[in-house]
């Protein structure tokens, strides 16, 4: 009976390491990760946006929650400093696109593009109030919309980011908060591998409503980044 109690305690101790040495081995390669995307993000000639700052900060911290053992804070702040980064690239890389061309050209050209529908699948993000940050629940489904733009071929030219508010602030608060919802939309598409030409943001403020009531509810359902997939043949 001793020995029958010696080998199950043996296992459970081998268990035990092995999903220690597991649950390590998953936290450095999520440390490997945000690494890579904060270089990637540096590469593009992020090191001055404050999502690029934001990013390095948050794998500090990291790095200190895992010397104190708090394996869990840190790979959620390790998660996040990914999420900036791949949002610091894009925007990088857009604002770098953005000096190649004409914008009033490009403005333009998006008015003589014609709406594709929603039938390729993009979903909107949404924000909380005040707020332009991607939120966390916004990341697959951006993900997932990077996906679809990826493999579109070409069935649509480009994709308007609409972004979008709920009634309360004023009318030119809102169109200035609806242009930073699409942008941070688009730059983290961006940031995802998507090309500055494929993807456009512009603001819509709080000229259309998704909900017309003034519940909590209605204003969440306006407060988003709106996607919009469009034909035509655009001169950018």
């Amino acid at each position: 009976m001793a020995r029958h109690w010696s080998v199950a305690a043996g296992l459970c101790l081998v268990i035990t390491l092995m999903f220690a040495v597991g649950c390590g081995s998953n936290l450095d390669k999520e440390m490997a990760d945000a690494e890579a995307a904060l270089q990637a993000a540096k590469d593009a000639g992020a090191e001055g946006l404050p999502e690029y700052q934001a990013a390095e900060e948050l794998i500090e911290q990291a790095r200190q929650m895992m010397a104190a053992g708090n394996k869990d804070a840190a790979r959620a702040l390790l998660e996040e400093a990914r999420f900036k980064a791949i949002e610091a690239e894009g925007k990088a890389k857009n604002q770098a696109y953005a000096q190649t061309v004409d914008v009033d050209a490009m403005e333009e050209s998006l008015q003589n593009l014609s709406p594709a529908g929603s039938q390729y699948g993009l979903v909107d993000v949404f924000f909380d109030f005040d707020q332009a940050s991607i939120r966390y629940d916004a990341k697959p489904v951006l993900d997932q919309n990077a996906n679809i733009i990826r493999s579109s071929g070409d069935k649509f030219q480009v994709v308007v980011v609409e972004g979008y508010c709920d009634v309360r602030g004023t009318e030119e608060y809102n169109l200035a908060l609806g242009q930073r919802r699409a942008d941070s939309a688009v730059n983290y598409l961006i940031g995802l591998g998507i090309s500055p030409s494929k993807v456009q943001a512009v603001s819509r403020g709080e000229t259309d409503q998704f909900a017309m009531g003034t519940s909590e509810y209605d204003y969440q359902q306006n407060r988003r980044a709106h996607f919009v997939p469009a034909v035509g043949s655009p001169s950018f």
